[in-house]
């Protein structure tokens, strides 16, 4: 029988080297207090500690933590939200610090009973550090980068308040259509024949004012009118919000836009959520954002088939942004159309050969970015 190749990253490059092998600590940060754990490289809890989110609470930790030996990966839990200034701290002295994402750590120990307290999860925190390293460096960045990147952060900043704006005006309009099923039918039916709010909102804002209704319809009236007013304030602010995303894409350097499928909104969120693209490789930012599919295959040997399945997790925006560039570009693009005609007559159904094309037009975007992030690094070289 043949070689059997095995698949994957491959082991730690950073835990089994004798230059870089050390410790790894894991922080459970809050809103005034952090905990922190440190493990051995075999995984044996060595001690816990409760600091205080500061300046002299972050000094006392990195002290703390040395004095069990040379580190070699922090581990923080949401380190772009609670945990933000302990990471901005670590990188700033120049430590590995990588980003736990909350969702990883309940999953094993709670499952045991083994219960939940801010140790037990900066322990849980620590070993899913040193397991996995692989994890994303904090604040989206590759290589020694150290901190938080300003137009990134301004970029989530306004690409975060835009988002908040769109859930206050969904909540608004859904208010709306409930309160404009509750009107009489007679004044129902002189509304347009449309599923849309808005365009009935206006047709009561020229209604017959004289007219005379009970009390809970004059209040649903007056109520309605409040929430066109708050709509329409919404509508512009969004639009304010978008020429503040375009000026801050452009001052980038990203081309994302030239592209079929992706708008000025669109390339703000891949901005944001992908951060630093040469922290994935081509692969592993298929595998991100989930257009690489899962194997799924069993009694594997020669002359058996390989097998994948949809992968329902990755980063569920990026997918989204990946779907409809995809449906777009079935419509007008004819590379699009010639890899989802191949797909399909290689037998494959509509849905796998949509994701076919996804998975390409993942690989399209990942090799943009990534030019661009060069070419906009190489630029003040080549003007000065």
């Amino acid at each position: 029988m043949g070689t059997i190749k095995k698949r994957g990253p491959g082991p730690s490059h950073v835990l089994i080297t004798p230059d870089h092998a050390g410790n790894v600590v894991g922080v459970d940060p809050h809103k005034r207090t952090l905990t922190a754990t440190v493990v051995d490289p075999r995984g044996g809890s060595l001690a816990s500690e409760h600091f205080r989110v500061s300046g002299d609470g972050h000094r006392a930790l990195e002290a703390w933590a040395r004095q069990f030996g040379p580190i070699a990966r922090w581990g923080v839990e949401g380190a772009s939200s609670w945990g933000r200034h302990t990471a901005m701290f670590l990188v700033g002295r120049g430590c590995d610090v990588r980003d736990v994402c909350a969702n990883r750590t309940p999953r094993n120990d709670r499952a045991r009973q083994r219960g939940k307290s801010d140790m037990l999860d900066s322990e849980r925190i620590a070993r899913e550090t040193l397991a996995h390293p692989l994890l994303p460096k904090a604040f989206k960045r590759a290589g020694d980068d150290s901190g938080p990147d300003e137009q990134h952060q301004l970029l989530a900043l306004w690409h975060n308040h835009r988002r908040s704006i769109l859930t206050s005006r969904q909540h608004l309009v859904n208010e709306a259509e409930h309160l404009l099923c509750e009107l009489p039918l007679g004044l129902r039916d002189e509304l347009p024949d449309s599923k849309a709010v808005r365009p009935r909102l206006a047709a009561l804002a020229h209604r017959n004012r004289r007219r005379r209704y009970d009390a809970p319809t004059t209040l649903r009236l007056r109520m309605l009118d409040a929430y066109r007013v708050q709509i329409a304030a919404l509508d512009r602010e969004e639009k304010e919000v978008v020429a503040q995303l375009r000026e801050l894409v452009r001052a980038s350097g990203s081309t994302l836009g030239e592209l079929c499928g992706l708008d000025t909104r669109s390339v703000a969120e891949l901005l944001v959520e992908v951060g630093d693209p040469r922290r994935f490789t081509e692969g592993g930012f298929a595998r991100f954002n989930a257009s690489a599919p899962l194997p799924a295959s069993t009694a594997e040997g020669p002359g058996e088939p390989v097998r994948h399945r949809y992968n329902p997790g990755g980063n569920r925006r990026i997918n989204r942004i990946l779907h409809m560039m995809a449906v777009t570009q079935l419509r007008c693009e004819p590379r699009a159309q010639a890899i989802y005609a191949n797909a399909r007559a290689h037998g494959h159904t509509k849905k796998e050969a949509r994701r076919i094309l996804k998975r390409h037009l993942s690989d399209v975007i990942y090799r943009r970015m990534t030019r661009d992030l060069a070419s906009h690094s190489a630029q003040p070289l080549l003007t000065a």
